[in-house]
């Protein structure tokens, strides 16, 4: 099995200038282009030539190989990068030499993204373009924090703070069907930020972001409190490409 050497976070401009500088190796290289949850189905179909770097490939990590924006190779003898594109890629393709363009592609078009920020007490909602806000919407929900006491008065607090966020829910939910309608059938993908355990809960009772199921991706976004300024700042987490170094 390969390792992982090295990892890197980069910005689709940081990336840029990697691959502006990226040297061809010498000898025979490829770059492989599959789309999520294909790898191993595809690089079998490599030709003889490959054998020796299927073998390698096949044992890469498995947090890699489920990718759910499929995988870019860049393999040589020499040299081996994974990266996962911040997008899904669409095809499945084999190009000789570490042929990019594919990759640049991917990352220059303007994709239209809905973003969704949630944590207990608050929301931010916005439709993208590229990086462009279009349109937004931020509001506050009380929700009690835990209550440590034990009895009765527990019981209540529990089924107090459930309401309140029940009400936080369907208030951003209503939120989120507002600001994505004029966009909806344009939306290339759907993007989660907050706590991992409110937004399942979110999810659960959303019955709005439920249809929108097959465009949301599963990465969540690193989000403090969810204001106007945290989603404003959701691009430069979204476009990022996370590049990894393998031995």
């Amino acid at each position: 099995m390969v390792e992982v050497a090295e990892r890197y976070e980069m910005t689709w401009r940081r990336l840029e200038r990697w691959l502006a500088e990226l040297q061809q190796p010498e000898g025979g290289s490829i770059a492989l282009y599959v789309k999520p949850g294909h790898l191993l189905d595809y690089v079998e179909s490599l030709g003889v030539e490959q054998m020796a770097w299927l073998h390698e490939i096949e044992g890469l990590p498995a947090n890699l190989v489920e990718s759910e924006t499929g995988l870019v190779l860049l393999w040589s003898d020499e040299r081996k990068y994974v990266l996962l594109p911040p997008f899904p890629v669409d095809l499945n393709q084999s190009f000789p030499a570490w042929d990019t363009s594919y990759l640049r592609a991917l990352l220059d078009k303007k994709y239209l993204l809905g973003v969704v920020l949630l944590r207990l007490g608050g929301y931010s909602v916005g439709v993208f373009e590229g990086d462009q806000l279009l349109t937004s919407k931020t509001g506050t929900r009380f929700v009690k924090a835990r209550h440590k006491a034990g009895g009765r008065s527990q019981k209540r607090f529990a089924r107090r703070r459930e309401e309140q966020a029940r009400w936080l829910f369907d208030k951003a939910c209503s939120v989120v069907a507002t600001q994505f309608a004029a966009y909806e059938e344009r939306l290339d993908y759907v993007f989660l930020g907050g706590d991992k355990l409110t937004l399942h809960a979110f999810l659960k009772r959303c019955e709005y972001l439920q249809r929108l199921g097959g465009k949301t991706l599963a990465r969540v976004l690193r989000v403090g409190k969810p204001r106007y300024e945290a989603l404003c700042s959701a691009p430069s987490q979204i476009w990022k490409t996370r590049v990894f170094v393998v031995r």
